[in-house]
């Protein structure tokens, strides 16, 4: 195998890689494979261990990021989620993610938006892989530079892009699939605005040949040249159960998806899968074995006569709009998380006017929600304000009305008392279920 176009990106340049995250590892194990003895820099937090990060390597050097010169550098080969000081030259900057679709980006499927891109890009792969040599990456799966030697064979990537990911692209996939853009990561991109242009790299750099697929308040971002755009809800889109795309169209009967959203998710798959041939047999045969994914919309089961649903996922207030409206019988929902000073009042609106709804407020961001809809004089009978999630649970078990759901969807982040959403997910089903 060939990888002689990979070794001219590196040849000859002065490169750091800045963050030894799972993707900094896998950029360090790449670029060692092709040269075992270039001098390459790492960047890490000035607390960082040091000695573990360079492992016996007598070619990495180790710095703190807070003190390193990367003007120095060739090449700054950046981690997702490191927010660029002033004073470092930009253009110097690149990621994995925009190496990797340099190389690959005609063989590649990506999937963005705020909400709906894990759940959207394991569908994608999930169908494919039925008819086709498949790679899942990104933000969901592995990192993308350890299926290089897959695409290198002429396979195809299925890759969830999160903003981060996206944040330095200059390049785009072939196949954009750009699902929504709520408000998000303020606390690191500052503006709504900016935020928005990281994620609308996925389009940016597509030419003539390739395809997007796009929410209709997204048209904006649509570059002139590009004329095979598909609008979600319009050219693509979910009719109860049944997927309906330009050419196609499929009625799935056996599914263990919740709630029409993952049906329109659903759809966008069964659009793509059906440029790369593969057939509707194959098709309902990949949905009837697909899983949903943890912690997005899981029934975990039933206690004292209470269904509970855990959608951890959920860190905004349009998720937790989609989960009420995607299930029956909704009675509590445990509402709030880390306040990252994200607008609440759409949401606000909803849990006003649906009175059938008992909400049980947690945490930061659940009272300062609780305290806005005071303020606004939008309090009604079955608001109710705890302390942590424990709280919340137990209280759900009294108030939820037998037969009925007690769901989890927090419309916050987890940061602040758990180490991620999967973690909070987990803590929920334990209390819930539990004795």
């Amino acid at each position: 195998m060939s990888l002689a176009t990979w070794k001219k990106e590196f040849e000859g340049k002065k490169i750091v890689i800045w963050g030894m995250g799972r993707e900094g590892r896998s950029t360090l194990a790449f670029i060692r494979r092709l040269f075992p003895d270039m001098k390459i820099a790492i960047a890490e937090r000035s607390d960082a261990d040091f000695e573990a990060i360079r492992n016996g390597d007598a070619n990495v050097e180790v710095f703190a990021d807070d003190t390193f010169d990367f003007n120095a550098c060739d090449m700054i080969i950046k981690s997702p989620g490191i927010v660029v000081r002033d004073g470092i030259d930009t253009s110097k900057i690149t990621e994995e993610t925009d190496l990797f679709l340099k190389h690959y980006g005609k063989r590649t499927i990506g999937i963005t938006g705020t909400k709906g891109k894990s759940t959207t890009t394991s569908l994608v792969y999930a169908l494919l892989k039925e008819a086709c040599m498949v790679n899942l990456c990104g933000n969901i799966g592995v990192p993308c530079f350890d299926v290089i030697d897959d695409m290198e064979k002429g396979e195809l990537a299925c890759f969830e892009l999160s903003c981060h990911q996206l944040e330095y692209c200059t390049h785009s996939p072939h196949i954009a699939v750009f699902l929504n853009l709520y408000e998000e990561h303020l606390d690191h991109y500052g503006t709504f605005e900016k935020y928005a242009e990281a994620k609308a790299n996925i389009l940016k750099y597509q030419d003539e040949d390739d395809i997007a697929i796009i929410h209709p308040d997204l048209k904006c971002y649509i570059q002139p040249w590009n004329e095979r755009v598909y609008t979600i809800g319009k050219d693509i889109y979910a009719d109860g159960t049944t997927l309906i795309g330009p050419e196609h169209t499929l009625a799935i009967r056996e599914s263990r998806l919740i709630g029409a959203h993952n049906f329109e998710n659903l759809a966008i798959a069964y659009f793509i899968s059906t440029l790369y041939g593969v057939t509707n047999t194959q098709v309902k045969e990949a949905v009837k074995k697909f899983r949903p994914l943890p912690h997005r919309l899981a029934y975990i089961g039933e206690k004292d006569g209470i269904r509970y649903v855990n959608d951890s996922i959920s860190t905004i207030g349009e998720t937790c709009i989609k989960a009420v409206e995607a299930l029956d019988y909704v009675d509590t929902v445990l509402v709030g998380g880390m306040d990252r000073g994200i607008s609440y009042d759409m949401f606000e609106e909803f849990l006003y006017e649906r009175n059938d709804l008992q909400i049980i407020f947690m945490y930061a961001s659940g009272k300062r929600i609780y305290h806005e809809m005071q303020e606004k004089h939008l309090l009604r009978e079955g608001l109710f304000m705890v302390e942590d999630l424990a709280e919340a649970v137990h209280l759900a078990k009294k108030i939820t009305k037998p037969g009925h759901i007690c769901l989890l969807s927090p419309a916050a982040s987890s940061y602040d008392h758990f180490k991620n959403f999967e973690e909070r997910g987990e803590v929920f089903t334990r209390l819930a279920l539990e004795k």
